[in-house]
């Protein structure tokens, strides 16, 4: 197993104190790594970092690499980890504690299908539609294909309506969508911005060239 060297540089402490002072992270200096939050989760196996592999990361202040960590956008919130961590952390709430920031950060869900189109169902028709929610992720994600049996069935038995009703007041659920445009605008901005900075600096810091 190839062992990675943890850099001072890397730790950012401030994220470190900050995640501790929310809420479900008071506990987190007290982790002893016992794994039983990692042995309790139910998708643990498809993360890059279980949650206990996570608080440690916490612990140690690697701000980037527990940001760009799928394991915050794959939590379930089933709460089974801080049901029975003997510490009293709460990784589920740490989950929902990292996801703002990371879009804060301009970093985005880099496995966010099923997301886009639900939230493209909800916004067309303010409610949940199980056969257009299905049709169109099925259009790109082609592995859902091996779902048609069970789809096919449960439409047979009238579980997947072709239509739905349209909710009341469609223009406040449209307002709601433009902030979270406007948010994650922000959040594109600042990332270009202070990616530009350091470069700037540089500029400026550079030493004239002489005569000829």
């Amino acid at each position: 197993m190839k062992k990675e060297t943890i850099l001072p540089e890397s730790r950012d402490t401030a994220f470190r104190d900050l995640i501790i002072r929310t809420p479900g992270g008071e506990n987190i200096p007290t982790c002893m790594q016992c794994g039983i939050c990692a042995g309790s989760c139910p998708v643990s196996h498809e993360m890059d970092y279980t949650p206990r592999q996570l608080v440690r990361m916490i612990q140690l202040g690697l701000k980037k690499d527990v940001l760009n960590s799928n394991t915050i956008w794959i939590c379930t919130t089933c709460f089974s980890c801080s049901v029975r961590c003997p510490r009293g952390i709460h990784p589920t709430e740490l989950m929902e504690t990292l996801k703002p920031i990371a879009v804060a950060e301009g970093i985005k869900n880099k496995n966010a299908k099923f997301d886009n189109v639900f939230s493209e169902v909800i916004k067309k028709n303010g409610r949940a539609s199980e056969f257009l929610l299905i049709s169109k992720y099925s259009l790109s994600e082609p592995g859902m294909i091996k779902q048609a049996p069970f789809g096919l069935s449960l439409f047979s038995k009238g579980k997947l309506p072709l239509s739905i009703d349209k909710m009341e007041n469609m223009g406040e659920l449209d307002t709601i969508f433009k902030l979270g445009e406007k948010e994650e605008e922000k959040a594109e901005t600042k990332k270009n911005v202070e990616g530009k900075e350091p470069i700037e600096k540089e500029k400026g810091n550079a030493e004239p060239e002489a005569e000829k």
